[in-house]
């Protein structure tokens, strides 16, 4: 019988956890943002690639990184159409953001091209949006068996390069702990050192937060908010004192506790903050999101938005 390997605690090599966005976002890392449809997820994780690509530092954070490259992977939203606008919105220096074309075959969690652009790019951000859009057949979300090799496999390769990967992923539609409400296996949320809620906090004004909710490297950050409106774009204007529950069960805010109607709004809300968007592109957006034909021109109509012919039918 081959002898056993053992290693001694005394040889292992010490890291010094270095951060992105501290404490939020680590390098060598896996971070995880969730949030409903209309949250401002997808905003934020552009927001913080812009920020990064620019050498600016995120609200809070001690950590301040030269100008650096960033990995941007989006399967819900249009690079032309929806992605590049909102970051020319953000002011994002796009000559450092690549995106891994998946023409010839859809990335996922398990892709050998992942590090690869990482090593090609020297990239020290890589957004995966939405996690459950980059699954392939072999992955199945509700078995940790089938996840927790692909995310032990994601934090080497984010080690080795020193580069923090950002999962941004969905939230389930009900459950009585917050924190246990992502979709597939609870296994995701044990398997990431940095796990993040961001939800709506007060519709009127467009406010949403972003709620630290795990770390296992430091303390847990102070909730910061930040505004999504037609208007004014994104904003981050703080730290405040929002809860895992006040952006995801709502107590009267939040998405949940709102009717469909309000969802819908919610999610236009969020897409108008881009370029105009016709309003069958947008649709189509809102449809993968489970809103119906009938919520989203209510949603429309309650909003005050003006039907043109010539993008209604």
């Amino acid at each position: 019988m081959a002898e056993l390997k053992m290693i001694k605690m005394s040889n292992v090599e010490r890291r010094k956890i270095e951060y992105l966005w501290e404490p939020f976002i680590p390098l060598g890392s896996i971070s995880l943002i969730q949030g409903n449809g209309g949250a401002g997820k997808s905003w934020l994780a552009l927001a913080i690639a812009a920020a990064v690509t620019n050498g600016e530092r995120l609200p809070d954070s001690e950590a301040v990184l030269p100008p650096s490259n960033v990995i941007i992977q989006n399967a819900e939203n249009d690079l032309g159409a929806v992605i590049s606008h909102r970051l020319d919105i953000l002011k994002a220096d796009c000559d450092k953001i690549y995106h891994i074309d998946p023409t010839e075959a859809p990335l996922s969690l398990t892709d050998d091209r992942i590090e690869e652009a990482i090593k090609q790019t020297k990239a020290r951000l890589i957004v995966l949006d939405p996690l459950q859009g980059h699954l392939n057949r072999n992955l199945n979300m509700n078995r940790a068996e089938s996840m927790r090799p692909a995310f032990m496999r994601l934090a080497r390769i984010a080690e080795r390069n020193n580069c923090a990967i950002l999962l941004v992923g969905h939230l389930t539609k009900s459950g009585n702990n917050p924190g246990y409400r992502g979709l597939g296996s609870v296994d995701i949320v044990n398997a990431v050192p940095s796990m993040m809620y961001v939800g709506v906090t007060d519709r009127a004004n467009g406010i949403r937060a972003i709620v630290h909710s795990k770390s296992n490297y430091s303390e847990l950050g102070v909730s910061q908010e930040f505004s999504l409106t037609k208007a004014g774009g994104f904003q981050w204007l703080g730290a405040c004192d929002a809860t895992i529950e006040d952006v995801t069960d709502g107590k009267g805010n939040g998405i949940d506790n709102l009717s469909k109607i309000e969802i819908a709004k919610a999610f236009i809300e969020d897409h108008y903050a881009d370029q105009p968007m016709t309003s069958e592109a947008l649709f189509a957006l809102a449809e993968e999101e489970g809103i119906s034909r009938a919520t989203y021109r209510r949603a429309r109509e309650e909003l005050g938005l003006t039907k043109k012919r010539s993008d209604e039918k």
